[in-house]
């Protein structure tokens, strides 16, 4: 047996199902080990699309999502969704070949060094050089991923070590060190949340997979919740006691009730408190009230605010303890507020707001929705309502372009079992959209909305937001049709230029067997800008 069947040993012993990536003469004696194998190789258009795909599939199962690239150009071109799964903490395995190692330092082709490369955006890089530890240095990568803060490793192997002959123990022990939870910590906030009448809980993304946990704490103690906009959808927006997401756009309602209501206590569930979970680091979100945060990575505590009690605790963990541990209080005189001011109609064209705003009537049920970068995006976090069907799949923080558009074809590939859509702007399909090709040949019915006013909006309404002046450059650019180009490669598309449109496309998204692109025409001249983050020039 070679190294490199023995490394595919290895991924199958750790339930590792599908693999993406884009072939390459460096990992060859790896690819030549899948064929006898069971691991579905996704062979997407772009290393990015592979680590975005990756990445998704990672944070859907809770499982390692691996990628297996070529080094130095390969690596390079996938590093934004490496770098997405450090923000999102997301375990995400990397396996790079590399030049025979006779040939390094010799300036070969493709050449590179790939470990030292990545060490700033990963959890652990290293080129493995020894035919004897390269099966443990794999392992130890994996558990590394996988052990709470969770992000992505990474693993650089030679060709002629892929090929060399393998001698030793395939079957190694998956070793994940979890946090040891902090017992007393979580005793004191249970004493604070009894004590507390009037309190709000504020969730993160890493509350992910706990929305009825959440639900049923809020009931038990009649506080309401907000979210950071980077977990929008976690709670459904009908959910009697969800006031709605705080931060990046954040809801109407959300600003009012931090900035005027009185609240005793916040109790912060899973998030980094950052730029875009805060307002811009705004201490208006704590000041004058208790502060209890629970979260898994003892790095981020008091990092933004002082807190008076911060619990290291597995999340779900701390969840079932709460519930079960505080005491049911008195239904409160809560009201839930309206989300946001009435619609006024200051623009022509279509409206991204009420189109956003239709999309619980018209997407199919249980839909998983991923959102990619763009001005659109300003719209789904303040007004797009979710239902309690829906998934919402966001990457705010770390904010590049082709999360979503290659990212869903991770989701999809984890669960095929329900429909997916993707919202996505003009400027991102054309760095990213022909990964709609990948999904055209793996036969995955997912449908994307492209939402074309032929103009990077975010940098546009933004350089006048800061300076009162557009910028002149090519930020405006000739409006293509993206339904006829979808069509040229075989996609079936359908282009909207009205809102009463959208309701005929209920039929046409429902038991699709292939993916489907509605170009939504619009002109630009409805802006919504979040100045927060810009008031302070950046």
């Amino acid at each position: 047996m070679r190294i490199a069947d023995a490394i595919i040993k290895v991924l199958e012993n750790n339930g590792v199902k599908c693999v993406f990536g884009i072939p390459a003469s460096t990992f060859a004696g790896i690819l030549d080990a899948m064929n006898d194998n069971n691991i579905e190789f996704i062979v997407t258009k772009n290393e990015a699309g592979c680590s975005y795909s990756a990445s998704s599939y990672a944070e859907l199962s809770n499982e390692l999502g691996v990628c297996m690239l070529a080094g130095g150009v390969g690596l390079n071109n996938a590093i934004n969704g490496i770098a997405n799964a450090k923000r999102n903490k997301t375990p995400m395995l990397i396996i790079t070949g590399n030049v025979r190692r006779e040939y390094m330092g010799k300036g070969a082709f493709q050449e590179f060094d790939n470990a030292s490369m990545v060490k700033s955006i990963t959890k652990h890089s290293i080129e493995v050089t020894k035919e004897e530890v390269v099966i443990v240095e794999l392992q130890k990568a994996m558990n590394i991923a996988l052990t709470p803060p969770c992000g992505p490793v990474h693993i650089s192997i030679p060709y002629d070590v892929q090929t060399a002959t393998f001698e030793g123990d395939i079957n190694l022990n998956r070793i994940i060190n979890k946090p040891v939870n902090d017992v007393k910590s979580l005793e004191e906030c249970i004493k604070e949340i009894n004590k507390t009448e009037k309190g709000l809980i504020f969730i993160g993304r890493g509350t992910r997979g706990l929305s009825n946990e959440i639900k049923k704490l809020s009931r038990n103690v009649s506080w309401p919740i907000i979210s950071t906009s980077n977990a929008k959808g976690i709670i459904n927006t009908d959910f009697p006691y969800y006031i709605g997401n705080y931060g990046f756009c954040s809801t109407d309602s959300a600003i009012e009730y931090i900035e005027k209501e009185q609240i005793d206590c916040i109790l912060f569930l899973g998030t980094s408190l950052g730029q875009c979970a805060t307002r811009d680091y705004n201490d208006v979100l704590v000041n004058g009230r208790k502060v209890i945060r629970i979260d898994w990575d003892k790095k981020e505590f008091n990092k933004i605010f002082k807190e008076d009690i911060s619990v290291c605790y597995e999340l779900k963990e701390a969840m079932d303890v709460l519930i079960n541990r505080v005491d049911q209080k008195q239904k409160s005189s809560f009201i839930k507020p309206e989300m946001n001011k009435p619609y006024v109609k200051d623009h022509t064209g279509i409206s991204l707001r009420l189109l956003f705003e239709k999309f619980p009537e018209i997407l199919p049920k249980d839909t998983c929705l991923h959102v990619d970068t763009g001005d659109y995006f300003n719209y789904v976090y303040k007004y797009l309502p979710i239902r309690e069907d829906m998934y919402l799949h966001t990457s705010l923080n770390y904010g590049c372009i082709g999360t979503a558009l290659a990212g869903v074809m991770g989701s999809y590939m984890y669960n095929k079992n329900i429909p997916y859509a993707v919202i996505a702007g003009d400027g991102a399909f054309y760095m990213n959209g022909t990964e709609i090709l990948t999904a055209k040949e793996y036969n995955m019915p997912i449908i994307y909305f492209i939402i074309n006013n032929s103009m990077f909006g975010l940098i546009k309404n933004g350089m006048k937001a800061l300076f009162g002046r557009d910028f002149k450059g090519k930020i405006v650019f000739e409006k293509n049709s993206i339904a006829s180009i979808a069509e040229a490669m075989g996609v079936e598309a359908v282009q909207i230029t009205d809102l009463c449109q959208a309701d005929s496309l209920k039929e046409l998204m429902n038991n699709r067997t292939a993916p489907l692109v509605i170009e939504v025409i619009t002109n630009g001249t409805e802006v919504f800008i979040d100045t927060d983050r810009i008031k302070k020039a950046i």
